[in-house]
């Protein structure tokens, strides 16, 4: 089954690291346009430090007097995918936000997509840190001149925002999450004996096994599979152990962004992990939490216009008047 198709990689790079991201460009007379953007060439065996050949971003871009002004996109929103997922989950998403004005982007996260890692060898698990992945993202809106944007987070994706808004208050206008619990305690045995599982059953298959059991819907599940292929096994895992124990509840409560939980009903793992979530934000007077039928783990390939209208609604201020 044919999948969407994303614009042209930009990269910043973080070290060893080469984090792939997409921009789609407002859209013009109502219908969406892409810019395509150079594919900036990364050579892992030539360019072990990617920085030292491009350089570092600034994390406040200012024109020097005299000079043109960098432009300006009051409308800018960052659609992030979840753990072994990838931008492709959004690539139609992000057509139908550039269609309302917004400008989009989509990122791969390190370890997925077109993401690049340099050295197989020079990396652990304190490279896939919440911490230090969130550090990727404010990479890319440093670079593309964002200094806040609404931002949308699926699982991981949605995690991250939750890191940035303690440790970058301001860059996050609002966010909305699905799929995502701001704190998680798993049996420690669990990681592993799923890791077992992954052997036993062949890369392919257990990727195709994690389709059939994220969504019901073949289209869905055709993503799905996609992004599972191509995201880095041994990444994923070592993204997988820093999941396992977390707790950022405490950067939700105290941000002055306001925030949207979407609940997707059959999402059963994060709902059972959500009620201490839940329970610590009851009284965070701008956040709010809105269920999703018929939607599993990613809501929004589930149910896309049902997603896209309630972030629509929210970004655009509407939260003002939920109840």
């Amino acid at each position: 089954m044919p999948v969407p198709e994303l614009p042209s990689p930009r990269y910043v790079g973080q070290g060893y690291f080469s984090i792939a991201y997409y921009v789609f460009e407002p859209a013009s007379d109502s219908i969406a346009v892409i810019e395509p953007a150079p594919v900036e060439e990364f050579a892992p065996e030539e360019e072990p430090d990617y920085f030292e050949e491009h350089g570092y971003p600034e994390p406040e871009l200012k024109p020097e007097s005299g000079s043109e002004k960098a432009p300006v996109y009051e409308k800018t929103i960052v659609l992030c995918h979840g753990l072994a997922a990838g931008a492709l989950q959004f690539a139609e998403d992000a057509r139908f936000f550039a269609k309302q004005g917004f400008r989009v982007i989509v990122p791969d996260l390190r370890g997925h997509g077109l993401s690049k890692i340099s050295n197989v060898k020079n990396f652990s698990s304190e490279d896939f840190t919440i911490k230090v992945m969130a550090t990727d993202l404010i990479a890319i809106l440093d670079k593309e001149q964002i200094k806040s944007t609404h931002w949308v987070g699926n699982s991981l994706g949605g995690l991250l925002a939750v890191s940035i808004l303690g440790s970058n208050p301001g860059r996050i206008a609002d966010l909305v999450v699905f799929g995502t619990s701001f704190t998680m305690d798993a049996p420690s045995l669990l990681l592993p004996l799923l890791k077992i599982i992954g052997k036993l059953a062949g890369r392919d298959r257990h990727d195709r096994q994690m389709a059939r059991f994220t969504s019901p819907s073949p289209y869905a599940r055709a993503i799905i599979y996609r992004m599972a292929k191509t995201s880095n096994r041994d990444c994923v895992y070592m993204i997988a152990q820093n999941l396992a124990n977390y707790d950022l509840v405490d950067n939700a409560v105290n941000s002055d962004s306001a925030i949207l939980m979407l609940r997707g009903q059959n999402d059963a793992t994060i709902n059972q992990a959500l009620k201490i979530t839940l329970l610590e934000m009851k009284n965070k007077p701008n956040f709010f939490l809105r269920d999703i039928a018929n939607a599993g783990h990613c809501a929004n390939l589930d149910q896309p216009e049902i997603v896209r209208e309630a972030i629509l609604d929210f970004v655009g201020g509407g939260w003002i008047f939920f109840e």
